[in-house]
């Protein structure tokens, strides 16, 4: 226990009971498995405490809580957490740092054994079977990358989807390429950001190669609705690539990574990580669990070396199965497209707090709340540098938009005085916040900024999965509403988004959601258009007031006319395209962002 506090220490029991009421028990990188768990004799891994609690939340009345102590615990598997693992009772089980300590909970590993290569490269044996991130001393690695050469073209059609159809580029070099068939190409184009896998190049017999696309994946990015693959702007993935200071690239066969150093790194001293797990921890049906204090690091999402990414918006894909044309393009159906993963998720879960904890060094989104959790809150929390969205409640899917089960509907979540930063460092379409069909979600107070696309993205369906339908053809109406409704997005700082894509904003909403209210938000220097409040498609019964807007392409835009759904909207009140420095702008300004008492987070 810390501090003054009495404690009785009780034979069997292998925790401290505190005068406070709280059993406790700990952990530290220097304890052992086979202690019992007390500060003086703490246990090593979180997994071994884990069993303890397990043992104890079963009849607790009281408080349950592990201190962890600073460092990196590096997982072997992912944390799960079950409905076991809840508190009772009217008591919480929490996991915390312990103070003034920096616990890091991480899926990667420390490459060693870097040994000098050709041309300025190192080189080192790693035995994984695949990878997609480096970490070195902390900052992220750029996989080897190149422009796709002048004067290269699109080649044959696509009839079906086992077409092999593809690019052609000038010259034959690339023919001679190693492991063709991990090479990814780039395909950023307004809104959507999508990479198809090559299958193989080969010579044209005219001087040039032919490059064929892995399929369906070019199929599904080159004929879905939206925005289509067509020229790539980039090639990744390729050894012959591997030119700038920064860069690696992962020899799959030969099981040996390359790196060429940047200025000042020297791979006898620096610390370079891969992160090899995809789930950092899942808790599932449970309540009444704490994290405070803990980062969540270096973890990937390996989907995208397999298939590709057929992105379709705020990195959901398209997948193969239940699609329908229209208008000459492919669409799954009810627009149930597949949302990118989180690296910690939520599922079912209820009343889990997360307070002053980081999520970074992530491959995939850093946290999902999904799948029916009801009143969970994430507070005081830091995103950056992740690789997809930072926080997604809720999704797409069926059971999302018209659940058989009220119990399944994601409601009353709360995203509050959190800093996102440097979200969608690989997939540009990604968001701060995502919220599919989700009720009573709560964005406030959170400061976003360094974002390639949009802010907060909520609602989803174009308006096709409202009452009645929306204004594009499909093959079947539902006449109920979706849960989607009293939404709240308010006192939020967002500045300097839309840096990379366009179409979208610092607010972002689809489809009908009554009582839903924008309101009171600080909007300023968004790049690309319109970058300002946007209500697209189907948005409607949607209240925006009070809010501060300037240094955008368009401050409000609308895009929600069809069926009259923008006379459902009541905008008032707000000052757009307004001088920041008048009383009534500065009022907006000094309540917007970070809370007083979390204004110390990283920035």
């Amino acid at each position: 226990m810390r501090g003054k506090l009495m404690c009785l220490f009780v034979v069997g029991l292998v925790a401290a009971v505190c005068a406070r009421g709280e059993i406790a028990f700990y952990v530290s990188l220097g304890g052992e498995n086979a202690n019992n768990g007390t500060k003086e004799a703490p246990f090593k891994t979180l997994d071994r405490a884990l069993t303890f609690v397990r043992e104890k939340a079963a009849s607790m009345n009281e408080d349950v809580v592990v201190y962890v102590g600073g460092g990196t615990y590096r997982l072997k598997t992912p944390l799960r957490f079950a409905k076991q693992d809840s508190g009772r009772n009217g008591h919480s089980v929490v996991w915390k740092a312990v103070d003034g300590e920096k616990p890091v909970i991480s899926g990667g590993i420390v490459v060693d054994g870097w040994t000098p290569d050709a041309d300025g490269r190192w080189k080192a044996r790693l035995d994984v079977a695949d990878m997609r991130q480096l970490y070195v001393n902390g900052a992220r690695a750029q996989r080897a990358r190149g422009a796709f050469p002048e004067g290269g073209g699109r080649y044959g059609e696509l009839q079906a989807i086992d077409a092999d159809a593809g690019h052609t580029a000038p010259g034959e070099a690339m023919a001679a390429w190693r492991n063709q068939g991990d090479i990814e190409f780039g395909y950023p184009s307004s809104w959507s950001h999508m990479i198809c896998k090559v299958k193989s190049i080969t010579p044209d017999g005219q001087g040039g190669v032919k490059i064929a696309m892995q399929q369906p994946g070019f199929f599904l990015a080159s004929r879905k609705e939206g925005r289509q693959a067509e020229m790539p702007e980039y090639i990744e993935n390729a050894f012959e690539l591997l030119d700038e200071p920064g860069e690696w690239y992962f020899d799959k066969p030969a099981k040996t990574l390359y790196y060429l150093p940047r200025d000042g790194e020297d791979m006898t001293k620096t610390e370079a990580v891969v992160p090899v797990l995809e789930t950092l921890m899942t808790l599932e049906g449970v309540e009444n669990i704490r994290f405070e204090g803990l980062t969540f690091a270096e973890a990937t999402w390996l989907t995208p070396n397999r298939i590709g990414h057929a992105d379709v918006q705020a990195n959901c894909t398209i997948a193969p199965e239940a699609l329908f044309e229209r208008d000459g393009w492919v669409v799954n159906l009810q627009n149930e497209y597949t949302k990118s993963p989180a690296n910690v998720r939520l599922i079912a879960s209820r009343n889990v707090r997360f307070e002053r904890c980081s999520f970074t060094r992530l491959g995939g989104a850093g946290l999902d709340i999904e799948q029916g959790s009801q009143g969970n809150h994430v507070i005081g929390c830091v995103f950056q540098d992740i690789s997809g969205s930072g926080v997604q409640i809720g999704d797409v899917k069926k059971q999302d938009h018209h659940p058989d089960d009220p119990g399944r509907i994601v409601k009353g979540n709360r995203v509050e005085n959190c800093v996102f930063r440097n979200i969608g460092a690989e997939y540009e379409d990604s968001v701060g916040v995502f919220g599919g069909y989700t009720q009573e979600t709560v964005i406030a107070h959170n400061e976003f900024a360094e974002l390639p696309y949009s802010a907060i993205s909520i609602g989803w369906g174009w308006g096709e999965q409202d009452s009645g339908g929306g204004s594009y053809p499909a093959p079947f109406m539902y006449e109920a509403p979706t849960p989607a409704k009293d939404n709240r997005i308010e006192f939020n700082h967002i500045h300097d988004v839309m840096l990379k894509r366009d179409d979208g904003g610092a607010v972002y909403t689809l489809g009908n959601q009554p009582g839903t209210i924008i309101r009171n938000n600080h909007i300023h220097d968004s790049t690309n258009n319109p970058g300002g409040i946007y209500l697209d498609e189907g948005s409607g019964f949607i209240e925006v007031t009070g809010n501060l807007v300037y240094g955008v392409k368009t401050a409000m835009n609308y895009n929600n006319r069809n069926q009259d759904r923008i006379n459902t909207c009541n905008e008032h009140d707000n000052l757009f395209d307004a001088d920041p420095n008048t009383d009534a702008a500065q009022s907006v300004v000094k309540a917007a962002g970070l809370e007083e008492a979390w204004r110390d987070l990283p920035r």
